[in-house]
């Protein structure tokens, strides 16, 4: 009898071990400081030291973080839109875990919610965001919940002149056949009607060295979402969609651009050409 009942205990004890290590934390804490900042954002907000939960459910991973602003700036009068903004988590060595992207919570009103801080907050003020992602496995999850420690902040800021910039172009090649009599006036009417759609293009080499900083990592998210993306999972298959399609507006951006170096341009192809054969 005593030793059927200290084989209970023991198969009790091996279950108690067995479930504590397979089961996927709910809650780990990270506690940051100097966090990075990468792309458009970076001068113009921090993430606030401090220690921010990492919470689990199902298969989904929330991460709330506190945004200190550093500088106004009103992207709407400048007509730019927030693009992707990427939090990926970091393990102990400061590496990326892989698959471990989490973008804003669906319909939580965080872009609306950054570019009003952006443009009315108050200098060194916080404002709070979440970050979440829908993983495709539970194994994936317990991965992500033992390896990270920390996290960097990848941030996108889009023009939405472009789009105009295709749109404008049949619109002038149809009107000037007309003004080709005039000597003068057709290029002084098209120097006002195209100057303002590629004023924004035009900037400083070290400024498009940025801009391609952010289309390759933009491409190496696309790359790496594929790659860990299940069939069965739409929003999954959303959030690659919307990826693709941020992309697809940056090429644009760049195929319209001047002011690029050779050196530039060459990268900006060979970025291109890695972004098509991923697709």
């Amino acid at each position: 009898m005593k030793k059927i009942s200290l084989l209970i205990v023991i198969a009790v004890a091996v279950l108690i071990v067995f479930t504590a290590c397979s089961s996927v934390p709910k809650t780990k804490e990270l506690t940051v400081t100097n966090v990075d900042v990468i792309g458009d954002a970076k001068d113009l907000i921090k993430v606030a030291d401090g220690t921010y939960t990492l919470t689990s459910s199902d298969t989904e991973i929330n991460l709330t973080i506190n945004l200190q602003l550093l500088q106004n700036r009103d992207l709407e009068s400048e007509e730019l839109t927030l693009g992707q903004w990427t939090l990926n988590l970091l393990d102990k060595d400061g590496n990326s875990i892989t698959g471990a992207m989490l973008q804003f919570k669906p319909d939580s009103g965080a872009e609306v919610q950054i570019m009003e801080f952006l443009k009315n907050g108050i200098i060194n003020d916080t404002l709070a965001v979440t970050f979440s992602q829908t993983l495709a496995s539970k194994d994936e999850l317990k991965t992500i919940m033992k390896e990270a420690t920390s996290f960097e902040l990848t941030t996108v800021i889009e023009s939405i002149v472009p789009e105009l910039v295709a749109e404008a172009t049949p619109e002038e090649t149809a009107t000037k056949p007309s003004t080709t009599q005039p000597a003068q006036k057709p290029q002084s009417d098209q120097t006002t009607t195209t100057s303002s759609p590629t004023a924004t293009p035009v900037q400083p080499s070290e400024d498009w060295d940025k801009e391609l900083d952010t289309y390759s990592a933009a491409i190496d998210r696309y790359i790496s979402m594929k790659k860990s993306i299940k069939p069965n999972d739409p929003n999954a298959i959303r959030r690659l969609n919307e990826q693709k399609v941020k992309i697809d507006a940056m090429t644009k951006r760049f195929q319209t651009a001047s002011g690029m170096t050779a050196a530039q341009s060459t990268r900006f192809k060979n970025l291109k050409a890695k972004f098509d054969n991923a697709v």
